[in-house]
């Protein structure tokens, strides 16, 4: 699975937002050493997808309290090899985080998807989720001024 994260971060660098996913979102290396807190955390999920025998896809979540009280699902990542895009998993992997959320009497769910990513926003939307918030970003040079 870690190789899998590792797949995903190669992937989000070639889109908009990717580097600053990896550099502020993205869960850091060791990822086995983050991945085993993960499976040891109970206000989290871990899920796999396999297809044809070979592990394509993963996610996790995380259950949590936001500042008005309602307890949500954050789909922190949630990733699919592009060769099993077409086939469900995806979808398999996101009704199983659906049912975790709903067992755990959650509101509602969040996920992060970068703004350069289309097919990751359209998935998304299949599933009535809806953009709630942009995060802007700009460098800054220090032989500007404003």
């Amino acid at each position: 699975m870690a190789d899998l994260a590792r797949e995903a971060r190669r992937e989000a660098r070639n889109y908009r937002g990717g580097e600053r996913w990896m550099a502020t979102e993205a869960a850091p290396e060791p990822l086995e050493d983050y991945l085993d807190g993960l499976m040891a955390d109970p206000e989290t999920v871990v899920l796999v997808g396999v297809w044809e025998d070979a592990l394509v896809g993963y996610c996790w979540g995380r259950a949590m309290v936001r500042q008005d009280g309602s307890h949500i699902a954050r789909i922190e990542e949630l990733f699919v090899t592009p060769q099993a895009r077409s086939v469900g998993v995806g979808e398999s992997l996101f009704s199983a985080l659906s049912q975790w959320a709903r067992d755990r009497q959650l509101t509602a769910m969040d996920a992060f998807v970068l703004p350069g990513h289309r097919e990751a926003k359209n998935f998304f939307e299949t599933f009535k989720m809806t953009a709630h918030a942009l995060i802007v970003h700009t460098r800054i040079d220090p032989d500007e001024e404003t």
